[in-house]
């Protein structure tokens, strides 16, 4: 049975604008449904919306439904060639080669000509292996879908994939010797170039390549011969990565420079939204053919961007759509992510949004009132500039704080962090710092920055870590070089990145518990001592007073993050104390809250 309401509303059809039907835009494969129970049902109500309409409910569709609701449509030929050139190749290659012959056939010559262009190419490196998956489902789709390719693409390309198939000879008989020579290859087809194909058992496709080519495009078919037997391969190889570099620009692909402004650093007055006119009163950009909202959907619904994209009217949300798309395209360029992987896409193209919403929180601040405004003014790429700037202000603060900071020349560096201070640092530091999330699971810990609720975390973590040196050094009036000799001597535990913060601060009042100087590991009869001296004192007044000697600092914001630290702390000590019962034998190499001597 069809779902309920199709019904209701075919009866209804002849008497409602085509506009009125919310159902189909806003759940394509609904129609699918329908289709399958009662064919001429979907077949009306699909050619009951307008050419604009259906257009748009293919977008809304995931590829597979595309492709159905496009050979539903009278007109599937011209709903194909009104898809995005991205999104085209996007749907394409989510099918894949076992499920994209039909869109192949119904494609433009400039649609197929990016498709290949996007594809064919491992960076800047010409991949024929690439080519030869398309191309056989080109000509299966017909012999003049080929042609048109043929006639339409590069000579260098040509001649660069002829070199992949093939190698030619060229025999031009005399008057004196009629008859070629015998060791001349068998394959020619004007008895002038001859052709021995690199791999027999895969000539087939070549062979009726050459054989298209002769008959239709003879002109064409000498070019290339004669370009393989006269033209360096490393410039045919040069020529054909420029002009099909030039082909990507036109259509939103930046080359490696354009694409690295997303991560520069912003030139001065770029953030002052308030003194720009809209963008839509420019025509920018130019031209917005609709899109999906697959961009948007790389992001969680509830950040900024996605919230706003959906109150925009539908001019204003095919620009923005169009300007995800470029930054899309730019991230995929900047990361290296294979543009022909739609997983490694999708990655790489979430990374650069991330930047543009985290850069229009940042404007827009923590109740985001501007943020329509901004978003209304500023380019994204001028919010992901924005975002890189503030990520790369927490890797500079990362890396000060490994090498000129508390940290600096201690043997296990930021491992002496607690969790999760440890997997934050460690995180900035990258050469693209990650923001830690714990919640990825599967042995993932990181992702990309995309909000601004990512870098307030991220300082909040930063500014604790920073503040540890001042709390041991100044505050408990540890030294340094014990801290040093401690994290180097025979101890448990005995692997000295084990060795966390909490640990030494609870080694450090152990010790004043059993009256003790300075800081080194408990000595192995005194562990039992320590350990109930220690429980004792977190019970007491011992916790206390490390908390006001923290308030007592003059600094507001010095003392908040003095107790914020001291009750992680306390608290990580506390949480290893409390699976130690007194009185029991207590051995050190299965205690990793205090550091005793091994």
């Amino acid at each position: 049975m069809p779902p309920w309401g199709w019904h209701e509303m075919k009866e209804d059809m002849d008497n409602k604008d085509p506009h009125q039907t919310p159902d189909i835009l806003a759940d394509p494969g609904s129609l699918l449904e329908l289709e399958k129970a009662d064919p001429r049902a979907a077949e009306a109500l699909w050619h009951g919306l307008e050419f604009g309409q259906r257009l748009r409910a293919v977008l809304q569709a995931s590829p597979p439904q595309r492709e159905k609701l496009i050979t539903l449509a009278r007109d599937s030929q011209e709903l194909t060639q009104a898809l995005a050139m991205d999104e085209f190749a996007a749907t394409v290659l989510e099918l894949g080669p076992e499920d994209a012959g039909m869109l192949l056939g119904l494609a433009s010559d400039e649609q197929l000509a990016y498709l290949l262009d996007l594809t064919g190419w491992v960076k800047e490196d010409f991949a024929p292996t690439r080519y030869e998956v398309w191309l056989p489902l080109v000509l299966d789709a017909g012999a003049d879908h080929l042609e048109s390719w043929l006639r339409a693409t590069d000579l260098e390309v040509l001649t660069l994939l002829f070199a992949h198939w093939f190698k030619v000879v060229k025999y031009l008989p005399s008057q004196d010797e009629q008859e070629p020579p015998d060791d001349l290859p068998s394959f020619t087809l004007d008895g002038v170039y001859f052709i021995e194909f690199h791999d027999q058992t895969t000539a087939a496709f070549p062979a009726q390549v050459l054989v298209l080519l002769k008959s239709e495009l003879e002109d064409r078919y000498h070019q290339a011969l004669e370009a393989m037997l006269w033209e360096s391969a490393s410039g045919l190889a040069e020529d054909a990565a420029r002009f099909r570099r030039g082909r990507m620009q036109d259509h939103g692909f930046p080359d490696r420079l354009e694409a690295l402004e997303l991560w520069a650093v912003p030139p001065p007055g770029e953030a002052q939204w308030r003194e720009r006119p809209a963008k839509l009163t420019l025509g920018f950009p130019a031209k917005s053919p609709p899109r999906s909202g697959a961009m948007l959907g790389l992001l969680p619904p509830d950040l900024a961007l996605p919230r706003l994209a959906g109150g925009l009217d539908s001019a204003a949300r095919d620009a923005l759509k169009a300007e995800l798309a470029y930054v899309a395209n730019c991230a995929v360029v900047a990361l290296e992510a294979d543009p022909a992987q739609p997983e490694a896409v999708a990655r790489a193209a979430g990374e650069g949004l991330g930047l543009v919403n985290l850069g229009l929180e940042l404007l827009a601040g923590p109740q985001g009132a501007a943020a329509a405004a901004i978003l209304e003014r500023l380019p994204l790429a001028a919010l992901a500039r924005q975002g890189a700037a503030a990520i790369r202000e927490l890797n500079r603060r990362a890396w000060h704080l490994l090498r000129q900071g508390w940290l600096a020349g201690l043997p296990t560096g930021l491992h002496i962090l607690d969790e999760p201070l440890d997997r934050w640092l460690g995180g900035l530091v990258f050469p693209r710092p990650r923001c830690y999330d714990p919640a990825l699971g599967a042995g993932r810990e990181y992702r990309a920055f995309r909000c601004l609720a990512d870098l307030e975390q991220a300082r909040a973590c930063l500014d604790l870590a920073e503040f540890g040196g001042r709390l041991l050094f100044e505050l408990l009036g540890v030294e340094r070089r014990q801290l040093i000799e401690l994290l180097g001597a025979r101890a448990w535990p005995a692997d000295p990145a084990q060795i966390k913060f909490s640990a030494v601060v609870a080694t450090w009042l152990a010790r004043r518990a059993l009256e003790l100087e300075g800081l080194a590991p408990i000595p192995a009869p005194d562990l039992a001592r320590a350990v109930a001296a220690l429980q004792a004192g977190l019970k007491s007044g011992l916790a206390e007073q490390a908390r006001a000697s923290c308030q007592a600092l003059a600094d507001p914001a010095q003392a908040a993050l003095a107790g914020e630290l001291l009750r992680r702390v306390l608290g990580n000590i506390q949480q290893e104390l409390a699976g130690i019962r007194a009185g029991q034998p207590l051995q050190g190499q299965f205690i990793t809250g205090l550091v005793s001597q091994r």
